[in-house]
């Protein structure tokens, strides 16, 4: 795939999406009483590419109300064979992948997303982490960020296991966010496997630093 400068395009805000995200903020910050830490690490605008660590259905939930700009996510391709679900979902930036194969159908609708200046959320390690425990990172973030030159931001979600009873326990969720990995960093890697690769391991020791 040949790299190419890609200007922002500027797009209209999906309404949709900041109704939606408010009504769960309310709840995720009144009922599970969110706590962001280093939000301010997050551009407001350009194209961005958020990486955290999954452990629970409620993480995506948990992004879309700490991160404060429109978010486009990807979802396992069976969410779009219903018919409500799938109705919704692409209404709020969401687009179907395949679990088992970042395939190049995937890859061109995440650049689109990008070159359109969007935030894109991305969970490194492809699936939930079913002990808590920060797993390897996928090709796929590398690869992405390198063709698009997006910048990334780390994320770090704490306590999001059986999430929606947080208020019962007496237990709080916590995003951390980490410092920028710039696209000047980014860009400098090499445009290969083994680029991609460094890019991805520099995203996940980051998430690690974050848990720590």
């Amino acid at each position: 795939m040949p790299e190419q400068i890609r200007q922002p395009i500027k797009i209209r805000p999906n309404k949709l999406f900041w109704i939606i995200r408010s009504f769960i903020a309310i709840y995720i910050r009144i009922f599970c009483r969110l706590k962001c830490f280093g939000a301010e690490n997050v551009p407001r605008q350009g194209c961005l590419i958020i990486a955290s660590n999954h452990v629970a259905a409620a993480d995506p939930f948990i992004l879309g109300s700490a991160i404060p700009r429109e978010l486009a996510f990807m979802a396992k391709k069976e969410l779009f064979e219903t018919f409500f679900v799938g109705w919704l979902i692409r209404r709020v930036n969401a687009f179907s992948v395949d679990r088992f194969g970042f395939d190049l159908e995937t890859i061109k609708k995440s650049l689109a997303v990008l070159d359109k200046g969007m935030a894109l959320m991305m969970f490194p390690e492809g699936t939930r982490s079913k002990d808590g425990q920060l797993g390897e990172g996928k090709i796929g973030i590398g690869l992405l960020a390198r063709k698009a030159g997006a910048p990334i931001v780390p994320v770090y979600i704490a306590n999001s296991t059986a999430a929606w009873f947080n208020f019962l326990k007496g237990k709080r969720f916590e995003a951390h966010f980490g410092k920028i990995i710039d696209s000047d960093w980014i860009k400098a890697q090499e445009n290969s496997k083994a680029g991609y690769q460094a890019i991805t391991d520099e995203v996940m020791k980051r998430i690690g630093e974050l848990k720590a």
